[in-house]
This record gives C-alpha cells, structure tokens and sequence, in this order.
C-alpha cells in the first residue's frame, strides 16, 4: 500500500506549494505590484466563477469516460503537470504594472490557464485518493495523514517567501522562488504520477493490481457512444444531486472554502493594517513566524490527532470545529489588544486549515456509500468530487471580491497610497475577521445537524504494508 500513498503524498505537495503561493499571494500581487484596478479586478473574478463552474464538471465527467485515457489517474497527473506549472510561472510576470487594461486581461488568462489545470490534476488527485482507500476508513486516515505532511512541508514556502522578498518588496527576488517552487512542483507531480505497483487491499483474499483498481477499463467495456454517455453523466448527476447528504457536504463546504480564501488571501493585509508595526515589522523575522504558525500549526494539529480523527470520525470533528468557530468570534470584544488579534488569527487559522482537508474523508465516505445504495460495480469519485467543485469553488471568487468591495469602501486604497491607517478601515477589517468565523460557523453548524446522516462508516482495522 506504500506506493499509493506516496503517490498521494508526492502530488498533494506538488498542488499545495503552488496553491499555497497562489491564494497567499495573487490578490496583493495584482493589487499593490501590478496595480490592476478594481473595475478589472472584478470582471476577473467574475469570468473566474464562471469559469470554476464549468471546469470542474468537465474533467469529472472526462475522467469518468470509458476507455479514455484520463480514466487513468496517474497518468493525468503526470501528462498535465508541466502545463500547471507553465501557467503558474506564466501568472507572475507582468505585462503592464501601470494598472492599464492589459494587466486585467493578464489577471484573467492567469486565472484561467492555471485554474483549468489545476482542477483537472485535483479531480485526478481527489479520485485517487478515493479509490486508493475504497471502503477502508484507517487506510483514508492514513492517506490524509500523507497528505497533510506534505502540506506540512509546502507551507514553509509563505515563511520563507516574506522573509526573503522583504513581504514582496523585492519582486524579483519573489518571482525567482516562485520558478523555483514551480521546477521543485513539476518533479513531484511527475515521480507522483510515476508511482504504481500492486495495491493490497483485503476484500476476502483478493489482491487487486493498482491500474485496475484504478477503474482502467478494458477496450470492449468502452463501446458507449457520445450520446450515451451523456445520458449516463446526466442520470448520475440527478442520482447524486437527490441525496440531502451530497447537498449537506457541497454547502458546508462552500462556505468553509470562502472563509479559507478569506483567511489566506487578506492574512497578510489584515496584519499589515491592525497589529502595529513595532510589534511586526514588515519584511523581519517575527512576521515570518507568524505566518509560519498560522500555515503551519493547522497541519500539526492534523497530523497528531490522527488516532483522534479515526476514533471520533471526521464528521464528528468538522462539527466541533463549527462550535469553536461560532464562539471564537466572540473575542472582538477584547480586539483593542493587538497580541490577543494575533491569538484570535492563530485560533481561527486552526479551525479552517484543519477542519478543510476532512471534506476529503467525508466526500470518500460518501463516494462508498452512493457506491452501494445505487449498486454500482465501483464508486464514481471523479464525478462526486467535480460536482463537489462545482458548488465549492464560486467561494474562490465571491470571498475575494466582497472583502475587496467592503475593504475599498472603507479607504483601502487611500491607504495604499499614504500608508496612514484610519479608524474606519480598521473598524472593518476586525469586523470581517471576527464576524466572519462566528456567522459561517454557526450556518454551517445548522447545515449539518439538518442535513447529514452521522452513521459512521466500517471502522474495521486494514493493515498497511
């Protein structure tokens, strides 16, 4: 079982080191370097919501087609992998910093390009992860365990990346670690997508070779012509989307993802503007380790609870963390204390980061048990986990541009300008910090004590080679 997860493991990494860099970085980025103005920034992620709607769906569905070569997990992973990190690269490099219409047009194709191949090597990765550990809950933990190390390790870049770049005042020395993180993503996912071997899974005393259960379909099962096939993605689609359980996951998730692209995407900003800077200089050392333990604690936490998430379930966890979160947002009353700011940002990092990759878990769960409410001979992950997407991912682009709106509102880009904070733009960055976590909390909290079955899959212990 080794191999696998080392599969999981390598291409989680090559995904996080980019992602990571990406949501940290890209809004500041077109904003304060290259200057994109607001007018183009909306229509950006406008385009992007739209284009997150339909891309995931897509891949899904292509990689669910009999005798297609995206069936093969590995594969897409490795083929597509040097087209992620081009367009990766391609996102950093300005083409006009003098906020003219170019550089909105430049916000846009990065967005694109780097989104389409970056879902489709997810949805490859999502779908591996599911199969891989296929009616074995130890085994998930397990996988999710790899992958958080991973995580573990990319997150270190944010550290690395402020302290270096002087928090982006040396652009060039920003751009030269992003084309390093980009060749050091393209080894990765590539030895990733190399990895195979046997997968021994205990079903009776069945083994079962890794490419097969990796559902490679031989070539008299991929005789369906285009129309039927259509047909069938249709009639799976209404099958998944009429189970209240499904919708429970796909809204939780939504909004959880809006308050980690908030978190990730303003960290930086909120900083800068509510925590003095005799308490975090810009470009020192204190700031890098902040950040490092607000990237880094989360996965900590993640993988020493292991034991925990496998007893408790990973449910079960999600939904504390809901309650924590409702409740935290109740610190603003002491949010005139900058260090007590730094506790709450820390605190709330720990209930986002850690809570998201357990969607993993609770989307495999579910893509075993459609499996066998629907009989079907093997789980259909690519499509569960794109249509997963497709309900997630508009958070990419709705948190983005509420908090820019409501940020300008208050004279952010005064503030750019000047640098001289006003009580105004303070007001509302601790009102979005501290409201945010206590009003999606409690949404979701309700969501899931409505909407989703808390039976708990067969804990039965799988050994691991």
């Amino acid at each position: 079982m080794r191999k696998p997860l080392l599969s999981i493991g390598l291409s989680q990494f090559g995904l996080s080191l980019l992602q990571t860099l990406f949501m940290f970085y890209y809004v500041k980025v077109y904003i304060n370097q290259f200057h994109v103005n607001t007018k183009w920034f909306n229509i950006a992620q406008t385009l992007f919501m739209f284009w997150n709607t339909i891309n995931d769906p897509l891949f899904g569905y292509l990689q669910e087609v009999r005798g297609s070569w995206l069936n093969n997990r590995l594969l897409v992973i490795k083929t597509l992998s040097p087209f992620l990190v081009g367009s990766f690269v391609f996102m950093w490099i300005p083409w006009d910093i003098e906020g003219s219409d170019w550089e909105g047009m430049h916000l846009i194709l990065s967005l694109f390009l780097y989104d389409a191949f970056f879902s489709a090597i997810g949805v490859a990765w999502g779908a591996l992860f599911a199969d891989t550990t296929q009616n074995q809950p130890l085994v998930r933990v397990k996988a999710l365990k790899y992958s958080q190390i991973a995580i573990l390790v990319s997150v270190f870049s944010i550290a690395v990346t402020e302290k270096l770049s002087m928090s982006l005042k040396n652009f060039k020395v920003f751009q030269g670690i992003c084309f390093g993180a980009a060749i050091l993503s393209l080894i990765c996912l590539w030895f990733g997508g190399q990895l195979g071997g046997k997968v021994s899974k205990k079903k009776g005393d069945e083994e079962q070779d890794l490419q097969e259960f990796l559902i490679e379909k031989k070539p008299e099962e991929s005789s369906l012509t285009f129309n039927e096939n259509v047909r069938n993605s249709i009639n799976l689609t209404k099958q998944i989307l009429s189970q209240k359980q499904f919708l429970a996951i796909v809204f939780t998730n939504f909004f959880h993802t809006a308050r980690s692209i908030a978190h990730m995407n303003f960290a930086s900003i909120i900083t800068e503007v509510v925590i003095p800077q005799d308490i975090l200089p810009s470009g020192s050392v204190k700031l890098s380790l902040f950040f490092m333990a607000l990237t880094l604690g989360p996965q900590i936490v993640l993988i020493l609870n292991e034991k925990l998430v496998a007893r408790v379930g990973a449910v079960n966890v999600i939904v504390a963390s809901y309650i924590v979160s409702f409740f935290s947002g109740l610190m603003i009353v002491v949010s005139y204390n900058p260090y007590l700011i730094m506790l709450f940002m820390f605190i709330d990092c720990i209930t986002v980061h850690t809570i998201a990759p357990l969607f993993n878990i609770i989307i495999s769960d579910f893509v075993d048990d459609d499996a066998r409410k629907n009989s079907r001979p093997a789980g259909i992950p690519s499509i569960i986990f794109s249509l997963n997407a497709l309900f997630v991912k508009p958070a990419q682009s709705v948190a983005p541009v509420l908090i820019v709106y409501l940020l300008n509102q208050s004279g952010y880009q005064e503030y750019l300008k000047n640098k001289v904070t006003t009580e105004d733009l303070k007001s509302t960055i601790l009102l979005i910090l501290f409201f945010t976590p206590m009003v999606i909390g409690g949404i979701q909290y309700v969501i899931m004590k409505t909407m989703y079955n808390f039976r708990r899959p067969n804990t039965r212990a799988t050994h691991i080679i």
